[in-house]
């Protein structure tokens, strides 16, 4: 187990990232002979442990079996609407690099999960928006599939300021959602919207189609503090949610660190609210 620094919470040998405070791990060292470090710390028990610990420290099969069978009872679709212009290298690549801890994040907390990612850009000057595939369908549960299609994408284009990210979110709605399951809708982009667009009429015709089709959870990781992307705030009319600040500044590795800690918030955030 890896042990965070900042909070102190149990991690797993292959997170890179904390499930509960989002701080970068430490690599796990290896001793001089070649021989890797242990996987858990010894544990010196002077009090009894919290089923939290059981479970972490491999003591408890009975309580393991019973996470499985309670992991069956809550699911989760989360299509990511992910702004792809120039200016979003850094939030590409922390999608790519932290994908795993984050689908992690949210299944250590009994949540089945299935991601996708519908990329955009301007229509305006015909740049299409697209949703990525695995195998065919739009949702992957496997985290490795959709890191591998992320890694694909590159920044680039977009034209004028405002974005075709209203136009996305409708293509987001139209995907095939589970029944069962809490839909999830997350849109990142620096950019305001166009309004209208070449689809969309109205930041109200975007508001009512997310409540027609039902999405549970709708997050905006968007620049709070400017004015004119504030409009986004009135798509938290159309279902439960939050807005994260997706951060300032031009340096593309201090975005991506930054964006990657707001993705470990996102899905403790998910995972609290999918019931």
């Amino acid at each position: 187990m890896k042990i965070c620094t900042h909070c102190g919470a149990s991690n797993l040998d292959a997170n890179k990232f904390c499930t509960e405070c989002g701080t970068a791990l430490e690599p796990l060292s290896t001793p001089k002979g070649g021989t890797a470090a242990p996987s858990a710390p010894f544990v010196p028990i002077t009090k009894p442990l919290s089923e939290s610990e059981r479970i972490a420290y491999g003591l408890s099969n009975s309580l393991k079996s019973r996470l499985q069978q309670f992991q069956g009872k809550r699911s989760a679709d989360i299509m990511f609407v992910l702004d792809c212009t120039g200016s979003m290298g850094g939030e590409i690549e922390a999608i790519k690099d932290a994908i795993m801890d984050f689908a992690d994040t949210i299944e250590s907390d009994g949540v089945r999960v299935r991601v996708g990612l519908v990329e955009f850009r301007d229509r305006l000057i015909q740049e299409e928006h697209r949703v990525l595939t695995f195998n065919g369908e739009p949702f992957t549960s496997d985290p490795v599939a959709f890191r591998n299609e992320v890694a694909k994408l590159r920044a680039g284009g977009g034209g004028d300021e405002p974005e075709s990210s209203l136009d996305a979110i409708l293509l987001a709605l139209r995907q095939p959602f589970t029944q069962q399951g809490s839909k999830v809708i997350v849109l990142v982009t620096d950019a305001p919207p166009h309004i209208p667009d070449l689809e969309t009429k109205s930041i109200n015709s975007v508001v009512q189609a997310i409540r027609d089709v039902g999405v549970q959870q709708l997050y905006l990781v968007i620049r709070t503090q400017d004015p004119n992307s504030q409009v986004y705030l009135k798509l938290l009319e159309g279902a439960r949610g939050m807005a994260f600040e997706l951060g300032k500044g031009d340096d593309f590795r201090q975005r991506a660190e930054d964006f990657k800690r707001t993705l470990m918030a996102l899905g403790k955030t998910i995972s609290q609210a999918t019931r």
